[in-house]
């Protein structure tokens, strides 16, 4: 099994995950922590440094909304070995795009990822479903 957090400093959970630098990937065998890879997000359209240099606000709101699951087909190809998706916040789109491909994603209000990935093996960590974005303002 496979469980991957969004992160922006490579240690804890970042707030949106569409926005997020790295993407931790936990290798779990026997509920136990085996392997820690760290993957640079070039796989979502509002990465920090894409949004500002690629395209401006309007335009990638434009194509954002009209794209459909193409639009997301980058994160989930870089996260199709995994299983689980751990981040505190996200679009509507994406959380229902990641979960139609087999990820499953947990909100989450534990920040540290490792903590957090512990704590699911423990069945103790407590996914909130109102943590998905609303609007497009997120």
């Amino acid at each position: 099994m496979k469980i991957a957090a969004a992160s922006d400093d490579g240690i804890t959970i970042t707030g949106h995950v569409g926005k997020c630098d790295t993407l931790i990937v936990f290798d779990i065998t026997d509920k136990k922590i085996t392997n820690v890879e760290k993957r640079v997000n070039t796989f979502t359209m509002h990465k920090k440094e894409g949004r500002q240099h690629e395209h401006g606000e309007h335009l990638h709101h434009h194509n954002h909304e009209h794209q459909g699951t193409v639009r997301h087909l980058g994160i989930i190809e870089g996260l199709k070995d995994c299983n689980y998706l751990f981040c505190c916040s996200g679009g509507p789109g994406l959380i229902d795009d990641l979960n139609a491909n087999g990820i499953q994603v947990f909100f989450t209000d534990e920040l540290n990822a490792e903590v957090a990935v512990k704590l699911f093996l423990e069945d103790k960590l407590k996914s909130d479903p109102d943590k998905k974005c609303k609007g497009h303002n997120h």
